[in-house]
Order: C-alpha cells, then structure tokens, then sequence
C-alpha cells in the first residue's frame, strides 16, 4: 500500500471465474454494493437472488429484515453462498441500534444460512474494524480495535460472530474488510458533492492530511468474485481496497473541482464535537446526516492499509484507478444532472 496522487495506471485483464451453477444469495440487494455484485456474478453466470428491505420481484429480491430472518429465510433452500451486505453504515447511528442490525441481523442471516446447508457464508466487514490508529501498511495479522464509534465496534462484534461458526464447523466463512467503496451512485460521491454545494461546504478535519483509502466499486467487486471461487479463502479475512491511500484533500478535491463546490476544514479537536453537536440536531429534525465525531475519525486517519494478502492468495489486483475512477464519475455526474456538464 502507498500514497498515490491519484495518476496511477492500473492493469487491464478482469478476472472472470466460472460460475455457472452456483446460487447466491445477497442480502442488502438493493444497496449500491449488492446490485453490482449481482450485476457481475449473473454475467459469470451465478443464479442471484437476495433479500432487502423493499422487494424487487424482477430480479428476484424478496422484502424483509435481517434482524428477522424467520419471515423468508425459506428462500435460503438450495443456495450455496450467502453474501451478507447489509449493515447501518457510519458512525451516526446509536450503538444499541446499529447492534441489533450490524451483529444481532448478521446472527440472523448466519444461523438461517447454517439452517439451510449454506456451504460459503461471505460477511462484508469494513477497514473501519482497524478503527483510526493502527501502523501504516497495516494488515490482516493485526488485531481489530473497538474506540467507541458504533459503526466500527459493531463491525468488530460482527466478525466475531461469524468467524466463531467457522471456528466451530458449522460454516465456512470469508470475511471481506473493503477500504472506502466508491464509483458513480455511492455514497462517498452523492454526499459529499451535496454538501459541497451547501453555503457550509464539506467539512475535513486537520487540513484535508487524513488518508481515504478507496476501493472503486468494479474492484471490489473483482476482489469479491475471486474470493467466493476461491477454496483458499474459506475461513480467511482479506482486506480489499484500490491499493493506494490518498489525502482526503485531493481526493475530495477532485469531487469539489468537478461539481464547483467547496471544502471546509478545522482542527480535528473542533471539528469531531462540533460535527457531533450539527449532525445530532440535523438528525433529531428528520434531515439524514453523516456528520458526528467518527465520520471525522474516519477522514482523520493516518495510515494505509496492505492488500497484499488479496494479490498472494486471491490473484486480486485492482484495475481502475482513482484517476479513471474519478473520470467515470466525472461523466456519471453530468448526466444526471448532479453537476453542470
């Protein structure tokens, strides 16, 4: 892992593994990860199917909530690999509620995938289970680290739960720990330009010095398809990211020059209480926010983290770069309308 100045030049060969007979089961479907994976692993030619919050019958996703699995865990008859995405993302959650989603609902999914004779449980965690301080270049042999923020702790008790059913034979399992998921649509696009818009522009703690670790969407996805074809991922943990760590300054940058917005900065000792105290009173009004003290941790982080592991056991490279990335963004963004062309 290093730093890059967003000019890097990526490899072009996309993995393709064969799955033609495999059924997968994604939950969290309808979110901006699982569309792309199903999009991918039908092309490979996996059946697909999921479930998610609001029912999409046209690609087989049925309604429901993985804090209670009982309503359709029918569904899971026949099904051979579980993807487990669904989860509360970021900080602003309360910790009692992001538990009883990010643990208690992979507990769920997890028991009514043992139920079902799954043979592969595949559990989305997040680098956020390193929390904010951890060596550069960081990898899989260091231990997670719970600080307090609840989407982090949560994310280290979810991992806990599964990798314990591995331990126990009851499963195997694979846990996927991306860096910051990014491409057109996602979140680490769509709110930031928001609020780059804003009169109050993007906040970043300590001069835009903190480094966002991005992992663009087809990369992840190439990362993911790797791993659930791959015997030798049963039972490991894998980090996976675009291979490169960049200031928050020049990747938010990019974003704030294409959409003429702005970014904000203050010192991280003002910034995480005073994020803390907006985002609260946003919230309590009905207005959806990120902001609090972890999103602040989170753009306030000092190191990069190694994919190493990925490239040795998985064959996984990343092959967009964030200077290609931020071009389809670029183009995704003026057709929508979300900047002017």
């Amino acid at each position: 892992m290093h730093m890059t100045s967003l000019t890097e030049v990526a490899a072009t060969t996309r993995p393709a593994p064969e799955l033609s007979g495999r059924k997968v089961f994604i939950t969290g479907a309808n979110g901006f990860i699982g569309r792309a994976l199903a999009t991918r692993m039908r092309e490979l030619g996996a059946e697909v199917s999921g479930v998610d919050l609001v029912a999409d019958a046209d690609n087989s996703i049925i309604g429901g909530s993985t804090t209670d699995a009982a309503p359709w865990k029918g569904a899971l008859a026949g099904i051979d690999t579980v993807i487990h995405t669904a989860a509360l993302l970021g900080g602003a959650h309360a910790l009692d509620r992001a538990w009883d989603v990010n643990v208690k609902g992979t507990n769920e999914v997890l028991r009514a995938a043992i139920e079902a004779g799954v043979t592969r449980f595949v559990h989305i965690s997040s680098i956020a289970a390193y929390g904010w301080e951890f060596p550069d270049g960081v990898d899989e042999t260091y231990p997670v680290r719970v600080n307090g923020d609840s989407y982090t702790d949560t994310k280290v008790n979810s991992e806990a739960v599964v990798l314990a059913a591995h331990a126990a034979g009851e499963i195997d399992v694979t846990v996927i720990r991306p860096g910051d998921v990014w491409g057109p649509g996602s979140v680490w696009v769509r709110s930031p330009i928001a609020e780059m818009l804003k009169p109050t522009g993007f906040p970043l703690p300590d001069g835009g010095n903190g480094i966002f670790t991005p992992v663009y969407i087809d990369n992840f996805v190439d990362g993911m398809v790797l791993a659930i074809s791959s015997d030798k991922a049963a039972g490991q943990v894998f980090t996976i990211t675009d291979g490169v760590g960049v200031r928050c300054a020049d990747f938010f940058g990019h974003l704030a020059e294409m959409s003429g917005g702005t970014i904000r900065t203050l010192p991280m000792a003002v910034i995480a209480p005073l994020s803390d105290v907006v985002g609260g009173l946003l919230r309590r009004l009905g207005q959806p926010s990120d902001l609090c003290a972890g999103t602040m941790g989170l753009l306030n982080r000092s190191g990069t983290y190694s994919i190493e592991k990925a490239r040795t056991v998985l064959g996984y490279e990343p092959l967009v770069s964030v200077d290609e990335g931020m071009s389809r963004v670029r183009e995704w963004a003026t057709e929508t309308g979300l900047i002017k062309g």
